[in-house]
């Protein structure tokens, strides 16, 4: 049997110029994941990423709390092992770097490319701060532009295709799962499209499902399958309790 974990990233930054890197608050959230990891002995054999900053980042955070060491360097430079100070029965994760199956789709391409009132960001952050219920609309709006995309009748509109999507992120999934060791447990961080399109692949849920499932995956949450001869299985869905420890103001979903 083998387990693998994937996990959101910390919080972006929503509205800044650049979204893709952590907020404060979503560097906290992976660095208590790695505390929590730590503290409980959860052993992590392996760690991948996406090739996005958030994703990056989200694993070093994690990194930096779970494997704690005295040396003075990057954790994700080590290709020995060091003594882990804060938990010595936990042995350092072999570090596979990092694979672009598992980067989010072009969430504003989707969104510009819908033929709602706005082109480009500037225009969507004006048109949602005139709106008296900003969460709503963005809901709404997303949910139109995601079902345009998702239709599959404007594929030449996006760089990517929502089946491309699937078919790009499944074959990551499949490739970690190839990697992994019987009876280890790799973790991937990604991104919540990515994690549910994964999901709608295991589960065999339709497209809606899937991206009604992506609005309920928190930051910095956990989602584990089984993996088995008899194939692939969902363990853990969206654990995030560790957050509601720090407070919770500290759980988040955008």
């Amino acid at each position: 049997m083998k387990l693998i974990s994937l996990v959101r990233h910390g919080q972006a930054s929503f509205g800044a110029d650049n979204y893709d890197q952590l907020s404060p608050k979503g560097i906290a959230q992976t660095q208590w994941l790695g505390d929590s990891f730590r503290q409980s002995g959860r052993q992590v054999h392996a760690l991948m990423s996406g090739s996005m900053a958030r994703q990056k980042d989200s694993l070093k955070h994690f990194l930096s709390h779970y494997y704690v060491t005295r040396e003075g360097i990057e954790l994700t430079e080590i290709t020995h092992h060091v003594q882990n100070i804060a938990n010595p029965s936990l042995t350092m994760p072999l570090l596979l770097g990092e694979d672009s199956s598992f980067n989010e789709f072009n969430h504003e391409q989707i969104l510009y490319k819908a033929g709602l009132p706005f082109a480009d960001k500037a225009s969507f952050m004006a048109y949602l701060s005139s709106q008296t219920h900003p969460e709503i609309s963005f809901t709404d709006i997303f949910t139109q532009a995601m079902s345009r995309w998702q239709s599959g009748q404007y594929d030449s509109d996006y760089d990517e295709s929502w089946q491309h999507f699937l078919q790009r992120t499944w074959n990551g999934f499949e490739r970690l799962m190839a990697q992994t060791g019987e009876h280890e447990h790799a973790m991937v961080f990604t991104s919540g499209g990515v994690i549910a399109s994964i999901m709608q692949q295991v589960m065999k849920l339709s497209d809606v499902q899937a991206f009604d499932l992506n609005w309920h995956i928190a930051n910095a949450s956990i989602h584990q399958f089984r993996v088995s001869d008899q194939g692939v299985f969902l363990q853990t869905f969206n654990e995030f309790s560790y957050l509601y420890q720090q407070g919770e103001q500290m759980v988040t979903w955008r």
